[in-house]
C-alpha cells in the first residue's frame, strides 16, 4: 500500500513536465550574469609543502601586492604624497609611468582644467583654467628637473610642426610644492629664466606650494616626470603622455592634434 501511495503521488509532478515539455509556448529567458572576475582576495594564503620557506613568503607577498591594487582600485582617485613609492615607480618604468592613448579621451570623460594660481616669468598671475581656452594648447607639467629635461624633446618637435599656427600654443607649467623653497621662489624663477628664451616668458608658468587638487584631476601622480598634455579648445584634456618622447608618441601627438584642428576647423564653417 505505501508503495502504491508513494507511486502515485508522483503522477501530478511528472504530468505538469509533460504539459510543459509539449507546450508551445517559449519559457522565459534567464538572464545571463557575467561571471565575476576572479579576485586576489578569493585566494587563500596556503603553505606548500614541496615548496621553500621563501618560495612561500614570495608567494604570499604577492598576492597581498595584487590585494592591496585591488583595494588602491576601489577607491576614489586621490592624490596622496608618497616621494619613495613614486621614485620606484620612475624607476621601474623608466619613467613612462602612464601609458598615452592612441585615441583622444571622448569629450564626455576629458576633465577641464582646474583653477589655479600660476605667476609667468614677466611676473603677472593668471588662472590656469583661463590660459588654454580658445587655443589648442600643449601642456607641459613638471616638478623636478628630471621633469623640464623630458619636456624638451616634446616642445620642440610640436614647435616644428606647428609652430606658425596662431591657433596653437605651448605653456609650460613649473610646480614647486616643497614649503621651504617657496623662501627661495626669486632665486628659483631666475634659475628658470636662464633656461628658457626670453620669448617664451610670457608662457612660462611657476607654482609654489601644494596643488593635490590639480594633480587628482590633471593625473599627474608622479613627482619626477614631465607630463604633456593636449587641451582643446574649451580647456578640456584630451590627451597625456609622460616622461622622455617616443616616436609613436611623437606621431600620435601630431596626429591628434591635426584631428583638433580639424574639428575646429569644420566647426567654424558651420558658423
Amino acid at each position: 500500500m505505501l508503495a502504491h501511495i508513494r507511486r502515485t503521488s508522483r503522477i501530478p509532478a511528472l504530468l505538469d513536465v509533460y504539459a510543459r515539455f509539449l507546450s508551445t509556448e517559449t519559457p522565459p529567458e534567464v538572464p545571463l550574469t557575467k561571471p565575476r572576475r576572479a579576485m586576489a582576495s578569493d585566494r587563500q594564503l596556503v603553505y606548500q609543502a614541496d615548496k621553500s620557506v621563501l618560495e612561500n613568503w614570495k608567494e604570499a607577498m604577492h598576492t597581498m601586492e595584487e590585494m592591496m591594487k585591488e583595494i588602491d582600485a576601489k577607491r576614489p582617485k586621490q592624490y596622496i604624497p608618497d616621494k619613495f613609492k613614486e621614485m620606484k615607480e620612475y624607476n621601474d618604468t623608466n619613467g613612462k609611468v602612464i601609458v598615452a592613448p592612441m585615441e583622444l579621451v571622448p569629450v564626455a570623460k576629458a576633465p577641464f582644467m582646474p583653477s589655479l594660481t600660476v605667476q609667468n616669468l614677466n611676473g603677472t598671475e593668471f588662472d590656469l583654467k583661463n590660459l588654454t581656452g580658445g587655443k589648442l594648447t600643449l601642456l607641459l607639467t613638471c616638478f623636478k628637473n628630471s621633469g623640464f629635461d623630458n619636456h624638451i624633446p616634446w616642445k620642440n618637435h610640436f614647435n616644428s610642426v606647428f609652430g606658425k599656427n596662431e591657433t596653437i600654443q605651448i605653456l609650460q607649467l613649473n610646480i614647486v610644492e616643497e614649503w621651504y623653497w617657496k623662501a627661495f621662489h626669486g632665486m628659483i624663477r631666475n634659475g628658470l629664466k636662464s633656461k628658457v628664451d626670453e620669448s617664451h616668458y610670457d608662457v612660462t608658468f611657476t607654482h609654489f606650494g601644494r596643488c593635490n587638487d590639480v594633480r587628482t584631476t590633471l593625473d599627474l601622480f608622479n613627482t619626477f616626470v614631465g607630463y604633456v598634455q593636449l587641451v582643446d579648445t574649451k580647456g578640456r584634456v584630451r590627451w597625456s603622455a609622460a616622461g622622455d618622447m617616443t616616436p609613436e608618441e611623437a606621431a600620435t601627438l601630431v596626429r591628434l592634434s591635426q584631428k583638433l584642428l580639424e574639428d575646429l576647423n569644420q566647426k567654424h564653417k558651420r558658423q
